[in-house]
């Protein structure tokens, strides 16, 4: 069996533009994830009984329901509730809402990794919640989210290819409609492979990146 390159060679286009759809749910989605996950992961942390059931409730569906069933409950539910939303808002929604649940379990395992005492004794030398968070929280959690939400991003990336189902227009939409018109599959998914594979390598190495920053950073 040989490989058509010409056909390689012509999707390149239509699946970067699909590329570029993806990129942008995630730029948006992931960010917007990581601070519902940290509001989560405080509310879970709250008195508040209330704030912690709420908290709790969101991640239990975020870990027990599938990504793919979620985007078809919103792509086909949100209408019946009177609530108009195109595929890429969706798209960027869902993101969010998956990223917030893992996050903010990434985020309360940060907070459990540090001794009590450390928290305590910069309480008691009066240093106030903000000073705490700055001094003593954020630069010893840092190192330990940085790989986690590397994994997540990446994951969050992959599985960006759900939202094909409806029709957005984003990468792996894209070959799906590249192997409709030519039926040359082999071509066609092995070069969206490929364009998942390059992109996940090149997350994780800005992942890396980060996290010998934080190292840096904790030492400095």
């Amino acid at each position: 069996m040989s490989i058509d390159l010409s056909i390689v060679e012509q999707s390149i286009g239509p699946l970067l533009k699909g590329l570029k759809v993806t990129a942008q749910v995630c730029v948006l989605g992931i960010p917007l994830g990581i601070a519902i996950g940290t509001l989560a992961a405080y509310l879970y942390g709250s008195a508040a009984r209330l704030a912690r059931s709420a908290a709790l409730g969101y991640v239990e569906i975020v870990r027990n329901v599938p990504f793919l069933i979620l985007v078809y409950l919103s792509f086909f539910g949100l209408p019946k509730l009177g609530i108009m939303m195109p595929a890429f808002g969706i798209g960027v929604a869902a993101t969010a809402f998956y990223t917030g649940g893992y996050f903010c379990e990434i985020l309360r395992g940060a907070f459990g990794s540090l001794p009590r005492g450390q928290l305590q004794a910069a309480r008691s030398l009066g240093l106030s919640e903000w000073h705490v968070q700055r001094y003593v929280v954020l630069p010893q959690i840092f190192g330990y989210l940085a790989p986690a939400t590397t994994s997540l991003t990446i994951m969050m990336f992959k599985d960006s290819s759900i939202f094909s189902v409806m029709s957005l227009a984003e990468l792996t939409y894209q070959s799906n409609l590249l192997t409709a018109d030519t039926f040359a599959y082999v071509e066609v998914l092995g070069t969206t492979a490929l364009i998942y594979w390059v992109c996940s390598v090149l997350l994780d190495l800005a992942g890396q990146w980060s996290e010998r920053y934080a190292t840096r950073y904790r030492r400095a």
